[in-house]
């Protein structure tokens, strides 16, 4: 009777020890669900900016009124960003930060309206003059870093949530195995159970994890990804005494199809595009979709005038039977190598970017940047 009484009490002990626990695994797992979202959030907030910041600057380059389609897009999801944050994060520093982004986003987004103003009144050099002031710059710099400081406290809250998740699901799983002895049947049911649920909790914040660092539609790496790939390179200096080639892509008339075929039509597109692209890029290459239908790739080690045409060659020739199903799409390909060691790989893909448009200009194709036209290559 003792004994019964004994294994009773440790089974009430048990069912107590293991509700606490689920209540404080149920709210680290909201507190990642938020932090996730914040996340979430503030790319948004950025790659909507910079969508809205890209389309002012297609304008400025070829006066074109289409170049303006994205823009007002991107305002509207960088502001409707801007206020989910400011909805979820309540912490003083975090409003502050806020504050400061929203003060800087207006400065960014007025000084985008008013050189398309001037542009559209002809008046192209005062255009370039607000823009030569660098003032939309820095507060796209400002904006950037402080989103990067609410990201990463974010991201630091998610993972201790994770890491409190893990402890308190152990302990449960410890509290169990102690009573196997005396319930063996029922503790190993229960163990099972949990060790499913905690393979399962993992797998999810692993889902989350490459969610954050992975585009969604293609499964190629977002900006987000993309731009910390940069950086290691960067820091490592890997390649910093062989050549580096940075090709743009842009895929011509995605608009016409999500337009006139509709948007699932467009991600069937989309899904189909980065599939070709993937299989011809080399093992070594970054491939990345940093924008609706923009595409990066990073080729290090790639150099040699041949090499790169026959890049370029296979990337044309690889959509050349999707555009059998999509007449009106095809690749403009802006191509950039560098060749000097202190040429960031920043400064590299705007210089293939800005190829990329003269490519578009042409009616696609690929064009070199100005500063490999006419240069010998490795």
């Amino acid at each position: 009777m003792m004994m019964y009484g004994v294994i009773v009490a440790a089974l009430v002990a048990c069912a107590i020890a293991s509700a606490f626990q689920a209540v404080a695994v149920v709210a680290d797992v909201r507190m990642q669900n938020r932090a996730a979202a914040a996340v979430r959030d503030g790319n948004a907030l950025t790659s909507g900016l910079e969508r809205a910041e890209t389309s002012q600057r297609g304008f400025l380059l070829t006066g074109d009124q289409a170049y303006l389609d994205p823009f007002e897009n991107g305002k509207r999801q960088a502001l409707a960003s801007l206020q989910s944050l400011t909805t979820s994060l309540q912490r003083p520093q975090q409003r502050t930060a806020l504050s400061q982004i929203e003060a800087d986003l207006k400065d960014k987004l007025g000084e985008l309206d008013l050189t398309i103003t001037l542009e559209r009144q002809g008046d192209h050099p005062g255009a370039m003059r607000v823009v030569r002031t660098n003032s939309g710059k820095a507060a796209m710099d400002r904006i950037r870093l402080r989103i990067a400081g609410i990201t990463a406290e974010c991201e630091n809250k998610r993972i201790a949530a994770l890491q409190d998740e893990t402890f308190r699901v152990k302990l449960t799983s410890y509290a169990f195995v102690g009573l196997l002895l005396s319930v063996a049947a029922l503790l190993a049911f229960a163990t099972t159970m949990q060790m499913k649920a905690f393979a399962g909790l993992l797998r999810g914040n692993a889902r989350i994890s490459r969610a954050a660092y992975r585009d969604s539609l293609t499964g190629l790496p977002n900006r987000r990804d993309f731009e910390r790939k940069l950086n290691e390179l960067e820091r490592w200096g890997k390649y910093a005494k062989s050549p580096v080639t940075a090709l743009f892509i842009d895929l011509n008339g995605f608009k016409s199809v999500n337009d006139t075929l509709g948007h699932a039509t467009g991600d069937t597109l989309l899904r189909q595009i980065s599939g070709a692209l993937r299989q011809v890029t080399r093992s070594g290459d970054t491939l990345a979709r940093v924008g609706g239908d923009e595409f990066v790739v990073i080729a290090p080690g790639l150099g040699k005038r041949e090499q790169i045409d026959q890049l370029c060659e296979r990337l044309l020739s690889a959509v050349r039977p999707i555009e059998l199903e999509f007449a009106s799409i095809g690749l403009s390909i802006g191509v950039a190598t560098r060749k000097a060691p202190d040429e960031t790989l920043e400064r590299l893909v705007q210089r293939a970017d800005i190829a990329m448009y003269e490519a578009k200009r042409s009616g696609g194709g690929y064009r070199f940047s100005q500063e490999d036209e006419g240069t010998a290559f490795a």
